[in-house]
């Protein structure tokens, strides 16, 4: 308890030996007490700085009262507590008139109910806000693949504050990301907080929802550079919810295995890869969409066409609308 004013065990023994035998000598305390001279040297200056030791003439150190050595710096430290005190309580009214013009400012640049976002730097300090306000429910769409272990440990406090105020939050990722060991384990954190994660083979774009007041969107879904649009507009928030609904019900909880299917049934990731290939989407396309390596791309393809009982790209096309796959 007495360390924040520098007295530590090696001090507090020294004092406490010299209570008890005011003659002793340097060698005494250390041989009482296990300290080397040198510590205990240390300790008798520390305590004759907070004059709880008073040297004698014949250089014998007599302590002193805690209550009389002590109380002027305790007084001392009292003072300065009370003037941070008082500079934070100015500090805490400068801020909320602050806040008040940021908001009225904030509410002039979002009176159309879209506000562009220049710029991945603008973009992240939005949705810092945004999570800071949310007070209801949090759900994001997380496309691209893995997310980086600093990133997901950067993540975890406001995560874990927000879930502590009762706000909901729903992550969908892409299924590769059931491969990256750091994405797993931050997913099961997160479900022992309160929190929710499921995974799709494809999704369509990055997407934050914020309390059905908010919602936030790439500029580009292809390039994030570009920046974002926060969206207000409640009847374009509430579609985007809807979309969110649709995504999230035919997700997998992250931490569970997708069913298996009968062989005359695609899975999931077979049904996104066929509408992809379908569609006419590249081989870097399709390895974008599904965040995953453009060899894992061509390897899935392959392992389809061989599920299929087929040579070719096309032969496979033909040979899912014959099944009704597509």
């Amino acid at each position: 308890m007495l360390e924040t004013i520098g007295i530590d065990r090696s001090t507090h023994d020294v004092y406490r030996a010299l209570l008890l035998h005011p003659s002793w000598t340097l060698e005494d305390i250390a041989r009482d007490t296990g300290l080397t001279d040198p510590e205990v040297r240390s300790a008798l200056d520390r305590l004759t700085q907070l004059s709880l030791l008073h040297e004698a003439a014949d250089h014998q150190f007599v302590p002193v009262s805690p209550e009389v050595g002590l109380s002027p710096l305790l007084l001392r430290r009292e003072a300065e507590l009370d003037e941070q005190r008082a500079r934070l309580s100015q500090e805490r009214a400068a801020l909320a008139t602050l806040a008040t013009e940021y908001a009225t400012l904030a509410t002039h640049r979002t009176d159309s109910g879209v506000e562009r976002l220049e710029g991945l730097d603008a973009v992240r300090v939005r949705l810092m806000e945004l999570a800071h306000r949310a007070s209801v429910e949090v759900r994001t769409f997380v496309p691209g693949g893995a997310l980086s272990a600093a990133a997901l440990e950067a993540g975890r406090p406001l995560d874990e504050q927000n879930l502590a105020r009762g706000v909901r939050m729903k992550t969908v990722y892409l299924d590769s990301v059931r491969n990256d060991t750091p994405t797993v384990e931050y997913a099961t954190w997160l479900a022992s907080v309160g929190g929710e994660t499921r995974t799709v083979p494809t999704l369509p774009m990055r997407m934050i929802l914020c309390d059905h007041t908010a919602a936030v969107i790439p500029i580009d879904a292809d390039d994030s550079r570009q920046g974002a649009l926060l969206i207000r507009y409640p009847s374009m928030v509430r579609v985007l919810e809807e979309l969110f609904d649709l995504v999230w019900e035919s997700a997998v909880p992250l931490g569970t295995t997708p069913q298996e299917l009968a062989d005359d049934v695609p899975t999931d990731r077979e049904a996104a890869l066929l509408k992809m290939l379908a569609a006419g989407l590249t081989d870097e396309g399709i390895a974008r969409k599904m965040g995953v390596s453009l060899r894992t791309v061509r390897r899935n393809t392959a392992d389809l066409q061989k599920r299929l009982g087929v040579q070719s790209r096309f032969q496979a096309g033909a040979e899912a609308v014959r099944r009704g796959w597509l």
